[in-house]
């Protein structure tokens, strides 16, 4: 363990780093968005630290990524828990580990070794034309996790749990450290000067909500906060249910059926009493965010988040009404990270994007559900339908805080604006927001009816906003989509909506772009590939280019990308000096985006 003298040095390095950072002048905020890979450097997470934490932090004493051992114990779980429901994969599975038992000489190992092992492997399975690596790589996502549930080793020192180790000030990313500054400094606006600001921090929104438990804590620890576990999720929330505290004492059971975790009372046997005594006196969990200014939920799965926050008969819990009541009063800020962000969402026609990937979201017909019982009640359907490549999204929100329109991320970095347009135009949103990458956003809203919207943008990504409103009519047509006026915004750009209307500041430190119809000729032969939809509008922008398009071919349809600049258009281009790296930023508003159909 870190002596008390170190943490407490550490913790002074990171306030003296933390005051450094910029932190944006800004109205009292409600929400922040997180991007995904906006991770601090700790031992569970040593690619984001620079090369002195990173050494210092790879020590046996801190907590590292999961370790998995083949023991006799492990084969017994493999060959007779109902981890997958059929039999005869069990039975390979014991067979395909006592074959790996002998590589790896009783060693512990991490997911990234076995699975290297598997792919070099070019043995086949007793009775099977299958090999040990077809065997392992065909299995269901829900399948390989329950597989290492089983296998994961506790890592200890002694009879004590070893603890993750979070280094702020080592961390590489300027983005990440200014984010939680920012989060820091916006929670002491709302506890004042006079106490520290007090986080509650979620993580059951995760399949293992204990996991990155001492990874936040000690994160919000050094940050400056007074952090709280706020230990709800699926399987608790299903017992509070029940209003039966005889179920607590079987919670383990309720993690394997509504989270698909196995094992984490054994892993985390100290976090899995805490859960309990609050499951059993449900009244101090409340009491942890009534005395909150801040929650804090982690990157996790907005199914999983749903069936955190609702009872069986679809109704909020007292939890989330809570929540939502502090923060309308403005009491309490709430900030989402990753896919947590898409749960942010509320208000009419607004929908909760769970799943889709590639153009072809286009032309298939999306799985809709009014509810997240509807999608799942069990954890390994849930998980099920978040990783599919079909488009399925929620007609409604699921914490009911962002009331503008439908949310989405990492839509730069993995194409994500066809699902999203998809989404917003089939649901009938005004408005969709995509959060890209290393990026974060700020939103207040300083009206009670939630007319006035003030959202700004930070970080080496941006936001992609489309205003669906204007031509609702036209995109009755099948598979239609346009045209609507686009936006993309970079480092310190500004959205305001007002009575329906939408003002764009762009930051003034970047430079503005003159398009003309005599400028350069922007294609792409595959616009709708991970990031060219990005990389299209980002040419289209720094040239000045009137026009941008590209076609993709897809399932015998042909799809045509149209970006056009107008009167109206409004681009600016500059380089952002930040963390000593010089990047260029080229943001624009108003952009009118059509995808038509075209024959073959």
């Amino acid at each position: 363990m870190t002596s008390p003298m170190k943490s407490i040095l550490k913790k002074a390095a990171t306030v003296a780093m933390l005051s450094s950072c910029s932190v944006a002048a800004f109205a009292k905020p409600q929400l922040m968005l997180f991007a995904d890979d906006l991770q601090v450097c700790s031992s569970e997470r040593l690619r984001y630290c620079n090369s002195e934490s990173r050494e210092s932090l790879s020590k046996d004493t801190y907590k590292q990524q999961p370790i998995y051992q083949i023991t006799e114990e492990g084969l017994g779980r493999i060959a007779d828990m109902a981890w997958t429901e059929q039999p005869d994969i069990r039975a390979q599975a014991v067979e395909l580990l006592n074959a790996a038992k002998k590589h790896f000489n009783d060693e512990a190992f991490g997911q990234r070794e076995f699975e290297r092992y598997l792919r070099r492997s070019d043995f086949t399975l007793t009775g099977s034309d299958i090999s040990a690596r077809e065997f392992w790589f065909n299995l269901f996502d829900f399948e390989q996790r329950n597989f290492f549930d089983l296998l994961e080793q506790k890592q200890a020192n002694g009879k004590r749990r070893r603890q993750g180790e979070v280094d702020v000030q080592g961390t590489r990313n300027w983005v990440t450290k200014e984010a939680f500054a920012q989060l820091l400094s916006d929670a002491q606006k709302i506890a004042d000067a006079k106490r520290k600001p007090r986080v509650a921090f979620i993580t059951g929104g995760s399949r293992d909500p204990y996991r990155d438990v001492d990874y936040y804590q000690s994160l919000f620890e050094q940050l400056g906060f007074e952090a709280h576990w706020l230990a709800i999720d699926g399987a608790m929330q299903t017992v509070m249910s029940a209003q039966d505290t005889k179920l607590c004492d079987s919670l383990a059971d309720y993690q394997v059926s509504k989270l698909a975790s196995f094992r984490r009372d054994v892993l985390y046997p100290d976090l899995y009493q805490k859960q309990q005594k609050l499951c059993r006196d449900p009244e101090k969990l409340y009491n942890l965010l009534r005395k909150s200014d801040a929650v804090f939920i982690a990157d996790s799965s907005p199914l999983l988040l749903y069936h955190a926050f609702y009872k069986n008969a679809n109704q909020p819990s007292e939890l989330l009404t809570k929540i939502q009541d502090m923060v309308a009063k403005g009491q309490l800020m709430v900030a989402a990270q990753g896919d947590a962000v898409h749960a942010l969402v509320g208000g009419k026609n607004n929908a909760t994007v769970l799943s889709g990937d590639g153009v072809q979201v286009l032309t298939g017909r999306p799985t809709v559900y009014s509810n997240g019982f509807e999608a799942c009640r069990l954890g390994v359907d849930c998980i099920s339908v978040v990783n599919s490549r079909e488009l399925s999204y929620m007609q409604s929100g699921v914490l009911g805080l962002f009331n503008w329109g439908t949310l989405d991320t990492k839509v730069a970095k993995y194409g994500n604006q066809p699902r999203l347009i998809k989404t917003g135009i089939d649901n009938s949103s005004n408005l969709i927001f995509g959060l890209d990458s290393d990026s974060y956003a700020r939103i207040s809203s300083e009206s009670d009816d939630g007319e006035y919207m003030q959202m700004q943008v930070f970080g080496e990504g941006g936001l992609w906003l489309g205003d669906l409103r204007q031509s609702n009519d036209s995109m009755a047509t099948a598979m239609q989509f346009g045209p609507f006026d686009s936006y993309f915004l970079t480092h310190e750009d500004k959205i305001m909506l007002r009575n329906d209307m939408i003002n764009v500041e762009l930051a003034p430190w970047k430079q503005a772009i003159n398009t003309t119809t005599a400028g350069p000729l922007v294609n792409s032969s595959t616009p709708f590939s991970r990031s060219n939809y990005h990389k299209l509008g980002q040419m289209q922008c720094n040239t000045g280019a009137a026009t941008a398009s590209g076609s993709t071919d897809i399932d015998s349809q042909r799809f045509e990308l149209t970006l056009k600049a107008s009167g109206a258009t409004n681009m600016r281009k500059g380089v952002l000096a930040k963390g000593g790296k010089r990047i260029g930023v080229c943001s624009f508003a108003r952009i009118s985006t059509q995808i038509l159909p075209k024959a073959l």
